[in-house]
C-alpha cells in the first residue's frame, strides 16, 4: 500500500517514516503519481526503445517497446475486458458501464491515469503499458537519456524504480493480488473473476525480458538477486493482506467480513473432507485467514534472520487468535494486524539489506 493511501493508518505512518529520499518517491506507484502520462507511443521510436532487433552498442537493448508489443501479455490486458467473460462479470457486478469503461476494471487492465493527467498521445487501449510500470514520463522522458542522468534524478522525476525488489513486489502485487488503491474483493471473485495470485520472481522470469543484467546494469542499479525479489514479493503480499485486515473501510462487505481475507478452502471445500477438523483455528468451524504469504515470510525470516523468528511467530499467532477466538472483536483483529504489519516492516528492511547467501537460502528452503 503506498504512503498516499496508507497515511491515515498507523501502518502507513510507520511505513512512511521508514522511507528516506529519494526512495520515498519510489513508493508512489505509477497509477498514483501526480505527473502526466505522455503515452507509450513516445517510447516507440527505433532510435529509442522501438528497435526491431536488440542492440549491443548501447547500455540498453533499445527493443524494449517491440518486445512488449509483440510478446508481453500485458498488452492484451485491455482487450480482455471486451471478451464474453468480462461482459458476464460486469453484468453480475451490476456495473453501470461495460468492463472496458469501468474504473474497477481499468485500474488493473490498463494504465488508468486520471483524465487531467493524460497527454495528447495517451491511449487507454494500450493496456498495461510502459508508464503503467515505469511511471508517468512527463518529467523524465527527455532527461533520462542525457549523459548526466542519474537514477535518483529519474526517480525524483517520477520514474518508478522497478530494479528495487520491494518496490517491484508492491507494484506487481497491487494488481495481481490487489491492495488498498486497487482493491480486489470476494464480490469480484463471486461475479466470475479468476482468483488473483502471484509469485513475483516466477512471474518475472516468465515475462519476455526487455533488459539484460550486465555490468552496466549492476553499476547503475546494484546487484540483481532473484531470491531477494522472491522474498520481497512475499513481504509485499503479506503487507497487502494486513492492510486489508486493519482497514475498517475494507475489511467488511455489508454486515459480512471481506472474504478475501480468508483461505478459499475454508468455505469452498466439501464437508466430507472434514478440513474444519484440522487445528487451523482456535475452534472448529472458524475460517482461517489466508496466511500463505505470512507463512512464506516466516520461512524467510527463520532462514535469514533466525534470531528474529520468535517475535514474528508470536505476532502471527496473535493475529490468528484475534481472528478466531471466542468473544474476539474486529477491533482486536485490526490491532493485531497493525502490530504484525509494524514488525514485518522492520524485518523486511533488514532482509532487504542482507545478502541472501547460500546458507541462508538453504535454511529457508529447509523451512519451506
Amino acid at each position: 500500500m503506498s504512503i498516499l493511501i496508507s497515511h491515515r493508518t498507523k501502518a502507513g505512518l510507520l511505513l512512511a517514516a521508514s522511507l528516506t529520499w529519494p526512495w520515498a518517491q519510489a513508493q508512489v506507484m505509477p497509477h498514483q503519481s501526480g505527473f502526466k502520462s505522455v503515452g507509450t507511443v513516445n517510447c516507440a521510436s527505433s532510435t529509442c526503445h522501438g528497435s526491431i532487433d536488440e542492440r549491443t552498442a548501447t547500455p540498453v537493448m533499445q527493443n524494449e517497446y517491440t518486445t512488449w508489443l509483440r510478446q508481453d501479455p500485458h498488452t492484451q490486458a485491455y482487450a480482455v475486458l471486451k471478451n464474453e467473460q468480462s461482459k458476464t462479470i460486469a453484468r453480475n457486478l451490476g456495473l453501470p458501464q461495460p468492463a472496458h469503461e469501468s474504473k474497477v476494471c481499468l485500474d488493473c487492465h490498463s494504465h488508468n491515469a486520471p483524465n487531467k493527467l493524460r497527454g495528447e498521445r495517451f491511449d487507454i487501449t494500450d493496456g498495461v503499458n510502459c508508464e503503467g510500470c515505469h511511471g508517468p514520463a512527463e518529467k523524465w522522458i527527455k532527461t533520462h537519456l542525457e549523459p548526466n542522468a542519474t537514477r535518483s534524478r529519474n526517480v525524483a522525476d517520477g520514474m518508478y524504480p522497478t530494479h528495487d525488489a520491494y518496490a517491484l513486489g508492491k507494484l506487481c502485487t497491487s494488481c495481481h493480488i490487489g491492495d488498498s488503491s486497487r482493491p480486489i474483493t470476494h464480490q469480484i471473485m463471486g461475479a466470475g473473476h479468476p482468483r488473483m495470485s502471484i509469485e513475483v520472481d516466477t512471474f518475472l522470469a516468465l515475462q519476455p525480458p526487455h533488459y539484460r543484467i550486465d555490468d552496466d546494469w549492476r553499476k547503475r542499479k546494484g546487484s540483481f538477486s532473484s531470491a531477494k525479489i522472491w522474498a520481497m514479493g512475499q513481504f509485499a503480499a503479506g503487507a497487502n493482506l494486513l492492510d486489508l485486515i486493519s482497514n475498517p473501510q475494507r475489511n467488511t462487505q455489508g454486515i459480512m467480513p471481506e472474504f478475501m481475507m480468508f483461505d478459499c478452502h475454508a468455505c469452498h471445500s466439501p464437508m466430507s473432507r472434514k478440513d474444519w477438523e484440522k487445528p487451523m483455528a482456535s475452534a472448529p468451524g472458524q475460517p482461517r485467514l489466508n496466511d500463505s504469504s505470512l507463512l512464506m515470510v516466516q520461512a524467510i525470516v527463520r532462514g535469514v534472520l533466525p534470531e528474529e523468528a520468535g517475535g514474528l511467530e508470536q505476532r502471527v499467532k496473535a493475529l490468528h487468535a484475534a481472528a478466531t477466538a471466542s468473544g474476539s472483536r474486529l477491533s482486536n483483529l485490526e490491532k493485531a494486524a497493525l502490530d504484525l504489519r509494524e514488525t514485518m516492516n522492520g524485518l523486511r528492511q533488514k532482509v532487504a539489506g542482507t545478502a541472501l547467501t547460500d546458507p541462508a537460502l538453504d535454511r529457508t528452503l529447509a523451512e519451506l
